[in-house]
């Protein structure tokens, strides 16, 4: 069989792990619109899809959720190119304002070209992108560049890591959300009726009638201006000018009754109850051919469903799920229950969940220990009544900092988050514990799930999917190669209803796991 380095893929990858050239050789071969590729941590799916592009011949766009998976990726492989936004680039004409002016506020334009732009950092990053055979990009990002851009759209060969969240980005990408900062920032009130969705479908009429000619006199002032004396505050004030006009006429277009709208007291949303009706012009109409990945995609039907993969004639997919390559023996899942965590039972679950957790740091004094907490509510409550110095936690603000001293302690602290289900890995001795303190259904109180759920025939098999995947993110955060090992204990009884009612949903490879 033909090695990694006949492909001219890296030689750091000196051979194949079992099966990954066959798996690599049928998504290249596939004569489906769609691969989906199940498979766990320890596959080396990232290989597969840049030995794919390799055997199909055609260039690649890969798409990740954040920039430190674009940055591994172009670890893994050099001959890659990634591209992210404008403001991550520094503006050669400023170039000593970086980063308080970046790309972002680039002016260039025909009637005002810029003389930087042969050199340009993000001009010259997007055409090597262009060409590339690998270019990794942010998913969001690419969303933007294909449907207000242009450029990446019609793509040969697209890849989607993390492909369970798909539905998730292109709702962030469809839904539109309006604040009373931003109505101020333009002398602009919000509709007299602002529980009516056709109020506010009037009022995004009246305010696009009313930003547009502002937008214009913005624009032709920085197509105007000299490049000696730009004003960056109204060039800012533009490009926000420029969205919120794109985000009003998308939603002009296609807001209907099917829409949840989010009514606060200064922050207006609205989102369809389902995606899968705008993924077609959004994002399946950019690309020929699509390999999606992930550990959690569990129901392929079900994920089709959510993002309207199948919805278009003509348009198929091919499934495939792998096993684990970790021996279960490295990875067993502990079911122990300790009490019903649901929110009527609060008062009496949470003092049997700190007891539980004091228990489990008792039985791992030395090991660093992961707790999915779920809720900021329970993360609160077992930092107040666990007395231990062992314990840290973080805010949305510090989470970066906290978890990075979280790994490089040589303590055998414990992490109280209700974050990091998914995108943290933690081999070896960074993590050998990990607790789900409660199942991570998502929330009921939230209208759109709510509306899901209750008033769709697909709303129960839905709700379920996005727990289980849940779950075996969590799980996997500790194990990361086959000489790794780590133990999950799952302390919601709440999981054995879940277990026994949608146990074929649960992948083979973590059910053997799982002791009852």
């Amino acid at each position: 069989m033909i090695k990694p380095i006949d492909l001219d893929l890296p030689a750091k990858f000196e051979d194949w792990r079992p099966g990954q050239f066959q798996l690599a050789a049928r998504v290249a071969s596939s004569s489906k619109y769609a691969f989906l590729l199940d498979a766990p941590t320890g596959i080396g799916k990232s290989l597969v899809a840049a030995a794919a592009q390799r055997i199909h011949g055609k260039g690649v766009v890969y798409l990740c959720i954040t920039k430190q998976l674009q940055d591994q990726i172009l670890d893994d492989f050099p001959y890659a190119r990634t591209l992210k936004g404008r403001s991550n680039y520094v503006c050669l004409k400023y170039e000593k304002m970086y980063p308080q002016v970046t790309a972002e506020e680039c002016t260039h334009s025909e009637v005002n070209p810029c003389p930087y732009r042969p050199s340009c950092p993000y001009n010259v990053a997007k055409i090597e992108a262009l060409s590339a055979p690998l270019a990794v990009l942010n998913t969001a990002y690419f969303l933007s560049e294909a449907n207000y851009v242009g450029e990446f759209s019609k793509q040969k060969f697209l890849v989607i890591d993390e492909f369970d969240e798909v539905e998730s980005q292109l709702m962030s990408f469809v839904e539109l959300s309006i604040t009373k900062r931003q109505l101020d920032r333009y002398g602009i009130q919000p509709p007299q009726f602002k529980t009516k969705h056709e109020a506010w479908l009037a009022w995004a009429k009246d305010t696009v009638s009313i930003l547009f000619p502002r937008l214009a006199s913005l624009k032709a002032t920085a197509d105007s201006s000299d490049w000696g004396g730009v004003d960056f505050r109204s060039l800012r004030e533009a490009k926000r000018l420029d969205r919120l006009v794109a985000k009003l006429r998308y939603f002009i277009k296609e807001v209907n009754s099917t829409w949840v709208p989010y009514f606060g007291a200064d922050v207006w949303t609205f989102k369809p109850t389902w995606v899968s009706k705008y993924a077609n012009g959004v994002l399946w109409d950019h690309a020929d051919k699509v390999l999606g990945m992930s550990a959690t995609i569990l129901d392929p039907n079900q994920v089709s469903r959510n993002t309207g993969l199948v919805t278009k004639t003509g348009r198929y997919y091919e499934y495939e799920q792998v096993g684990s390559r970790f021996p279960k023996n490295n990875r067993p899942v502990f079911y122990e229950p300790c009490a019903n965590v649901i929110n009527k039972n609060m008062s009496t679950a949470l003092p049997k969940l700190a007891s539980a957790v004091s228990r489990l740091m008792e039985k791992h004094p030395n090991d660093r220990i992961l707790i999915h907490t779920v809720s900021y509510k329970i993360r609160d409550y077992l930092r107040s009544n666990i007395k231990s110095g062992r314990i840290v936690t973080h805010s949305t603000s510090d989470r970066a900092s906290v978890l990075d001293k979280f790994k490089k302690s040589t303590k055998p602290l414990v992490l109280l988050s209700p974050s990091m289900g998914r995108g943290v890995d933690l081999p070896n001795e960074e993590c050998r514990v990990i607790i789900i303190a409660k199942m991570p259904y998502p929330d009921l109180s939230d209208p759109q799930i709510s509306r899901r759920v209750h008033g769709s025939t697909d709303g129960d098999r839905w709700y379920a999917h996005k727990t289980i995947s849940a779950i075996i993110q969590m799980s996997g955060r500790a194990v990361r190669s086959a000489t790794d090992h780590a133990d999950v204990y799952i302390l919601d009884s709440q999981f054995d209803k879940l277990y026994r009612e949608h146990g074929l949903m649960f992948p083979g490879w973590w059910k053997e796991a799982v002791i009852m």
